[in-house]
């Protein structure tokens, strides 16, 4: 077996016996792949879990399938990933027990998806690290190309992205990924019309998954126009490429800009920008920060101490706050401000840092080592390249810092960056050319493997770790007779609601967040008035007639009853019905 391992690295095995050990890497791999998602997504769909973009999506994605275009054309939330849930509802109308783990097996077909994509990448990388290697040169090992490449799509996928977050972010990945390998077939010299009207198509749709990848999709242009060999010739095709992505792209531009009466490729960039860097308040601006507008329409104020705010007219959704924040802030102007800009370049620039010196140190070092030692071998540090080489060589790596540099600007998240990554550490490691010789076979085989294991390592820690969260320690303390009652799961609240005599489409108020109640998207109510649960001493400790004046605001929104989450043990609970042991209460009004 060692004799075997020896003649892989040493590059002392026979090109049938090689084929077929990377045949067998890759299958063990792309089954690692799979089963890792797969324990991924049981565990989300056992929890039922859910997460505030994803009840947005899906109210989006009924009211497309319902017909209803005013509600379902939104300047803010993409429609790709909405259609894709909504046909789903709208083909098994899943249970409400159901509903959410129907979501998770979507979002599990969707990483296959990115699998797939993720796999045409790679093999055009991997062709083009071998076509652009010359005899006297060596690079990773095709068996690190296969193992580092696999690794990083899965810690991408499930760590950076989470394939249990409801959000389009996968569903991104693939059309990214989709676009890389276009991208590096145009390196390859497949520099034809159907090639590049194909990216333009990939990248349109990857506008409608999601609004950044508008200023990416132009980046992704020019890289694949530099990427061939003949600008000049490849000029028409980059045009015919352009036309394709307006094509897919224009008419949802013209739609949301018709209905924001602006022309807008998207608010969810200024919405970000207001929120993240000015520090406008969120949910419920009001107007009174100076110097950035005022809104034309805010939420209303109801009652001031504790507030309350109503929001039921005219907008749509389970929680019409998070179902359209640009109408709640239209008037809003994002200022430039040297100070908050510059703080939140440090906070994004500080998640870079560890992101790759941390949770891809390994990998960095261990690329950074053989760039030292390329430069140590080379003249001048590298051999002499053209600008065009440069270009070539390093356009998914240029479109990469592109999506960095945009996000860091305003908001840096995992999974906004991750696909982006891939092609970051695509390229990086495409670059490395060192000579053919036996000490260079085994430095670079060393080196690679070194990788593999922190990547693997890396993951397996993770998961882990994710693991015991799920199951606990193993040693429960003893329950307290004083601890608090546990939150109620969604759907017992969605039950107990319905038991109560509250109907589908009715109002509902609550006592909580309502970017988090779940339970209201279960049970086809709107929440049309809240108060914020962290606000709610006063109205707990408050009288009798004080709180009776609080429940006649909220009774004053139309709503059928008051939805209480994380109840505190001192509070009087009369009138008040509690969903099963938990910490939740409803309150019938006008009862």
């Amino acid at each position: 077996m060692l004799v075997e391992i020896s003649s892989i690295v040493s590059g002392r095995v026979s090109h049938s016996r090689l084929l077929t050990y990377h045949r067998w890497l890759r299958f063990l791999f792309r089954f690692l792949a799979i089963a890792l998602a797969g324990l991924h997504t049981l565990a989300a769909a056992s929890q039922h879990s859910m997460n505030a973009d994803g009840i947005a999506y899906l109210d989006i994605g009924d009211a497309y399938f319902r017909g209803d275009w005013d509600a379902a054309i939104n300047p803010v939330w993409s429609p790709l990933y909405s259609w894709i849930l909504g046909l789903v509802m709208r083909l098994f109308s899943p249970p409400m027990r159901w509903e959410f783990p129907t979501v998770h097996l979507v979002n599990f077909a969707i990483y296959l998806a990115a699998l797939a994509s993720f796999e045409f990448f790679w093999r055009q990388l991997m062709h083009w690290v071998k076509t652009t290697q010359s005899e006297r040169e060596i690079t990773l090992p095709e068996w690190a190309w296969m193992a580092l490449g696999y690794l990083l799509f899965i810690w991408s996928s499930l760590v950076l992205i989470e394939i249990w977050a409801v959000t389009p972010d996968m569903l991104l990945a693939v059309l990214v990924y989709l676009a890389a390998g276009l991208v590096l077939r145009v390196r390859l010299g497949n520099s034809r019309w159907d090639t590049f009207i194909l990216l333009g198509l990939v990248l349109g749709f990857g506008y409608l998954a999601k609004a950044a990848m508008l200023p990416i999709a132009m980046v992704f242009l020019v890289a694949s126009l530099f990427s061939a060999e003949d600008f000049r010739r490849a000029l028409p095709y980059a045009l015919a490429a352009l036309c394709a992505f307006l094509l897919i792209s224009g008419p949802y531009v013209a739609l949301i800009s018709i209905a924001e009466r602006q022309l807008t490729f998207g608010e969810a960039g200024r919405l970000t920008y207001l929120r993240h860097v000015n520090g406008i308040p969120y949910p419920h601006w009001q107007g009174d920060e100076p110097g950035f507008g005022f809104p034309a329409h805010p939420t209303r104020r109801i009652f001031d101490r504790p507030a309350i705010y109503e929001f039921g007219s005219p907008i749509a959704g389970t929680y019409p706050v998070s179902y359209n924040p640009a109408y709640w802030y239209e008037g809003a102007v994002p200022r430039l401000n040297l100070e908050q800009q510059a703080r939140v370049l440090l906070v994004n620039a500080l998640f870079y840092f560890d992101l790759f010196l941390r949770q891809q140190g390994g990998l960095f070092v261990g690329t950074l080592a053989l760039y030292l030692i390329r430069a140590k071998v080379y003249k001048n540090g590298i051999e002499s390249r053209t600008w065009a080489e440069f270009w070539r060589g390093w356009s998914l790596g240029i479109i990469a810092l592109a999506a960095l540099g945009m996000y860091a600007v305003v908001l840096a998240e995992g999974r906004y960056v991750a696909a982006f990554l891939i092609l970051l550490w695509a390229d990086l490691p495409a670059g490395i050319r060192l000579p053919a010789r036996q000490s260079f076979h085994v430095l670079t085989a060393a080196l690679s493997g070194a990788m593999v294991i922190f990547l693997f390592a890396n993951l397996a820690i993770f998961n882990l770790q994710g693991y015991v969260d799920l199951t606990g320690n193993g040693n429960p303390s003893p329950v307290s007779h004083n601890q608090a009652p546990p939150p109620a799961w969604p759907g017992e609240v969605a039950e107990a609601l319905h038991r109560s005599g509250v109907q589908q489409g009715d109002k509902v108020a609550m006592i909580g967040y309502g970017f988090d109640a779940f339970w209201a998207r279960l049970a086809r109510v709107k929440i049309v008035a809240e108060m914020f649960a962290w606000e709610a001493d006063d109205f707990w400790l408050g009288d009798s007639k004080f709180q009776s004046r609080v429940l006649q605001a909220f009774a004053s929104t139309e709503a059928k009853a008051v939805v209480a989450e994380n109840v505190p043990s001192y509070a009087p609970l009369t009138g008040w019905h509690r969903v099963g042991d938990s910490n939740y209460y409803i309150y019938l009004l006008n009862e």
